[in-house]
């Protein structure tokens, strides 16, 4: 079969991946070298007539080949795990990258980008450029050294997050207080249906799942929407929380949860239920956390510490807004 991607199917599937994002940039694929599509995206993805390959065997050799600014497209094959050996530090803007495995998952995507269990890195990626967009990926830190804290560290401009999940791979970690699938100072993201944290592995101290702090200095969390977004958690500890801002100096302006869900599991690994789910910081007064159509599960109050933050829905009563509660 001509898979080139002049004639026949290669061109169908050449036009196929390029719409996949409207974008004008190059498309670089990865696919490791034993992936069993591997030999037919190589008929595809030939070399450029300047020379640029388009072709690669892992993420952090397609993001150094990617051209900051170019809007240069990442797809990711969406049938292995696509493991690094260090954290990237995503400096690079304008930089969209898709797990290609059909799309629209919002738990269990089938691109999985991991951090390998040896590596000391405190991330998988540390975002800091600007306009970058992420798809359909499930990032995992899968580190066991003890400096592997983070998933994510979020310290970008205009970044967007679509059907993403971020959590933890291995429990080495979930016994610190530092430990957080996402560690957010973005200015102006926008997340959406994704999934923070994981209930298959036992937390057992009071960390938070997202913490709100400063990744970028001076930059505070800011101009974000999160829509339809959930938080997870399982873990033996009460005062665990799902949400935490670090200090009254990490939130400026406005910034909106739209149907956010918070949930601890109760389950026989020993998940129990949280004291409270979110905490703001005592004295915040530069910005807001507005959560519209909240909705918690085993969660006794939502947030008792809760400056600057408001919450809309269908059960505004301070201390109980949007806690679920037993049916009669």
């Amino acid at each position: 079969m001509n898979y080139n991607q002049n004639a026949g199917t290669g061109l169908a599937e050449h036009i196929r991946m390029t719409l996949q994002l409207p974008v004008f940039g190059k498309i670089l694929i990865v696919c490791p070298a034993s992936d069993t599509n591997y030999d037919r995206l190589s008929d595809i993805a030939k070399v450029d007539p300047d020379g640029k390959v388009r072709l690669y065997t892992t993420l952090a050799a397609a993001y150094a080949a990617a051209t900051s600014n170019q809007n240069d497209v990442i797809l990711l094959q969406g049938n292995s795990s696509h493991s690094l050996a260090a954290g990237i530090a995503w400096t690079k803007s304008r930089i969209h990258v898709m797990g290609m495995d059909g799309g629209d998952r919002l738990v269990q995507q089938g691109c999985k980008v991991q951090l390998a269990t040896a590596a000391t890195t405190a991330y998988v990626l540390k975002v800091t450029g600007t306009r970058n967009t992420f798809r359909n990926i499930k990032f995992i830190q899968a580190a066991t050294a003890a400096t592997g804290i983070h998933v994510i560290e979020e310290g970008a401009e205009g970044s967007v997050y679509k059907n993403c999940s971020f959590v933890f791979g291995v429990v080495d970690n979930l016994d610190l207080t530092t430990a957080t699938e996402v560690l957010c100072g973005s200015d102006s993201a926008t997340f959406l249906n994704c999934l923070f944290g994981t209930e298959t592995l036992l937390t057992s101290a009071a960390r938070a799942v997202f913490t709100i702090d400063q990744v970028t200095a001076s930059q505070e969390f800011k101009s974000n929407i999160l829509k339809d977004c959930i938080f997870v958690v399982s873990s033996s500890e009460a005062d665990a929380l799902l949400l935490k801002v670090a200090a009254n100096t990490d939130v400026l302006f406005t910034n909106l949860f739209i149907n956010p869900i918070m949930m601890a599991s109760l389950d026989s690994a020993g998940g129990i239920a949280l004291t409270v789910g979110a905490a703001s910081a005592a004295s915040l007064v530069k910005g807001t956390l507005n959560f519209a159509n909240l909705a918690t599960f085993n969660i006794a109050s939502f947030m008792t510490t809760a400056d600057q933050s408001m919450v809309t829905g269908n059960i505004p009563t301070a201390a109980t807004s949007g806690i679920a509660v037993t049916p009669a």
